[in-house]
């Protein structure tokens, strides 16, 4: 937790799940990202950061175990939500938050469309009151934008917006503990 035994409060740490990493526009993402944590009093901390893993023998593992100990230094996790390569978020963001809402922690996501999964898939065939894709698996629709799995994820349809929940919450944990809520810089 970012207030410790001694009442000593520190800015939380937001471990960034997404999929930037793969393009070409990832520094400048992660740039502006890391503004606006700063904005609202968090400390962006981006999966690829730190010493970096070297190549050779089990690299994809030491990857993992990489990224496992940054989620572990983290209080809580914003992850990007948005379509990755098909109709579903980047499954390597959705174990990342997972990880999060597994350990009890908070979790945020952001989610630039209003358009659930059964609105996505254009190629759908109704049978007996259940859609299926196609290739014949059926398609829930459970009223949720995402995968009903993602409901525990506070979800918002843009970072900046899913930074002001995450601080709406974290203020809300201050006042409880007779701290000030944070002050959000609008410079």
């Amino acid at each position: 937790m970012f207030i410790d035994k001694n009442g000593v409060l520190r800015k939380p740490v937001v471990y960034l799940a997404d999929f930037e990493m793969f393009l070409p526009t990832c520094e400048q993402t992660i740039k502006y990202w890391k503004s606006i944590c700063d904005k609202y009093g968090f400390i962006g901390l981006f999966p690829g950061e730190g010493e970096p893993v070297e190549p050779g023998e089990d690299f994809w593992k030491r990857v993992f175990l990489h990224d496992v100990n940054h989620m572990y230094n983290s209080d809580m996790v914003i992850a990007q939500l948005d379509d990755w390569r098909g109709n579903q978020p980047d499954s390597g963001t959705l174990f990342e938050a997972g990880y999060f809402v597994a350990l009890g922690m908070p979790a945020y996501g952001f989610y630039n469309s209003s358009k659930g999964l059964l609105d996505k898939i254009k190629d759908k065939q109704l049978i007996d009151g259940v859609y299926y894709d196609a290739d014949g698996y059926a398609i829930e629709d459970r009223g949720f934008v995402l995968d009903n799995m993602l409901s525990l994820i506070k979800i918002a349809p843009t970072f900046e917006q899913a930074c002001k929940l995450a601080r709406k919450d974290f203020d809300e944990i201050l006042i409880k503990n007779g701290y000030e809520p944070y002050k959000v810089n609008d410079n």
